[in-house]
C-alpha cells in the first residue's frame, strides 16, 4: 500500500540554539578567568553561547513531506504530507542528538567504478519534541520542530567530556 513519498533527499536547514544563563563572564562570584579558561575560549565560535550544565539546550529541525497529488482527497493529502514532515523532523532531531551511522561500498572492475552504494542508519529515541510552525506551499508541508534538553543530562555528551 502506497502512502507517503517523502522528500527525504532534500537538504534541511536546522539550527541549534542554547538558552544561556546570565552569569557574568567571570565566575559566579565575580572571579577573573584563569589561563585555562582563556585558552578554552580561544576555540569558541564568536558570539556563540557557552555550554554549561545549567543551560536549557534547544535543538531545532525542519522536516518536509509530500504525497502523490490526485490519488487522495485534499484532506488526506494534507494529513499524509504533514505526517511525513513530522517523521522527517523526528529523524533529523535524532541525527542531531545521537548521530547517524554511514556505511559506503564501491565496486571497481578494470579500473572503472561499476557500483557505488551509500547507506545510512539511525537509532534514536526522541521525546518531548514540539511542532513550532507548519507551512504549506505547492503540495509540500514543512514543519519546524524543537526539543528542549536539560543541560544537566546532556552537558557531558554535547561538550565532549
Amino acid at each position: 500500500m502506497r502512502f507517503i513519498s517523502m522528500a527525504a533527499a532534500i537538504a534541511l536547514a536546522a539550527t541549534v540554539s542554547l538558552a544561556v544563563d546570565t552569569t557574568a563572564a567571570g565566575g559566579a562570584n565575580g572571579t577573573k578567568n584563569t589561563s585555562a579558561q582563556t585558552e578554552q575560549e580561544e576555540y569558541l565560535i564568536a558570539n556563540a553561547p557557552t555550554l554549561k550544565p545549567t543551560n536549557i539546550i534547544t535543538i531545532r529541525a525542519i522536516g518536509m513531506g509530500t504525497v502523490d497529488e490526485g490519488k487522495y482527497s485534499r484532506a488526506q493529502e494534507m494529513a499524509m504530507a504533514k505526517r511525513a514532515a513530522i517523521i522527517d523532523g523526528y529523524r533529523q532531531l535524532g541525527e542531531k542528538l545521537h548521530g547517524i551511522k554511514i556505511s559506503a561500498r564501491d565496486t571497481v572492475k578494470d579500473s572503472l567504478l561499476t557500483h557505488s552504494e551509500i547507506r545510512t542508519e539511525l537509532y534514536s529515541i526522541v521525546r518531548g519534541a514540539d511542532i513550532v510552525e507548519t507551512i504549506w506551499e505547492n503540495g509540500l508541508c514543512q514543519v519546524e520542530m524543537e526539543v528542549k534538553l536539560d543541560g544537566r543530562r546532556w552537558y557531558r555528551a554535547l561538550a565532549g567530556n
